[in-house]
């Protein structure tokens, strides 16, 4: 299986930093209004890290459906590595996570660099849309495109700012059982093992190089919907997350 390089992890070092950056620059940015209505600032969820109030967003294109059986997988997978990620643990992904992954899915969860404050919480909303994909027998590579904003509390203030869009690659092998297609829903996370018997061999959280490829130029030109045209730089308050989309039911698979 594979192991995050050490060149990866200095990457992903790059995102911190853009982020403070955009914190700077997001009174300036522009782009559609925000839709959807906000999650409370107070929900918390057992199944979350401590702290983490991120919820996701998604877009179904011709290159990925997101309540189709493989959109479910990717979908699971994905949101599971951003809990672990932020949680610096496998265990904080959704059930069967840790089983649908790399054997070094502990490492690789603390490879990348985590934007949760130790000090306070992190409030926002991530966007995934499907860019391309590549297909063979029984295996597929989808790039995501990741777009996001949060507000992140250091000493009781917060910082308001938008992530660096990114390309988001997995590579999933389609083995035993077929995933749950799972249905719209209100929950934050699924009930169930929604991964079937397939599994992900390779993944990159971020997919950035210091000479920009055509994937990455792909993401950062993509405004998805539901993305705020104007944020503050800082507040007493979080800017609010919008409510997950599709979303998970509390019976995933269930008709």
């Amino acid at each position: 299986m594979i192991a995050v390089a050490h060149h990866r992890r200095r990457r992903l070092s790059a995102i911190i930093a853009a982020f403070v950056l955009g914190a700077g620059l997001a009174a300036c940015a522009t782009g559609p209004d925000v839709t959807g209505p906000p999650v409370p600032r107070s929900a918390e969820d057992a199944h979350l890290p401590p702290g983490f109030d991120t919820t996701f967003r998604w877009t179904a294109t011709g290159v990925l459906d997101p309540q189709s059986a493989e959109g479910t997988f990717v979908r699971a997978f994905t949101e599971s590595f951003e809990l672990a990620n932020a949680g610096r643990s496998a265990r904080w992904g959704y059930p069967g996570f840790a089983e649908a992954a790399p054997s070094n899915i502990d490492q690789m969860v603390t490879a990348y660099p985590a934007d949760l404050s130790t000090s306070g919480r992190e409030v926002g909303t991530a966007f995934y849309r499907a860019l391309r994909r590549v297909d063979d027998t029984g295996s597929a590579r989808i790039v995501l495109c990741r777009h996001g904003y949060r507000s992140v509390q250091h000493n009781g203030e917060w910082t308001v700012g938008f992530d660096t869009p990114r390309p988001v690659e997995i590579d999933i092998r389609r083995v035993g059982d077929d995933p749950a297609a799972a249905p719209r829903g209100g929950e934050r996370t699924p009930g169930a093992d929604v991964f079937g018997g397939w599994f992900t061999s390779r993944y990159d959280f971020a997919a950035l190089y210091p000479t920009p490829t055509a994937d990455q130029k792909a993401c950062a030109a993509m405004i998805p919907a539901g993305m705020p045209h104007w944020l503050p730089t800082a507040g007493t308050d979080p800017w609010p997350s919008l409510s997950p989309s599709p979303g998970w039911s509390s019976y995933p698979g269930a008709a």
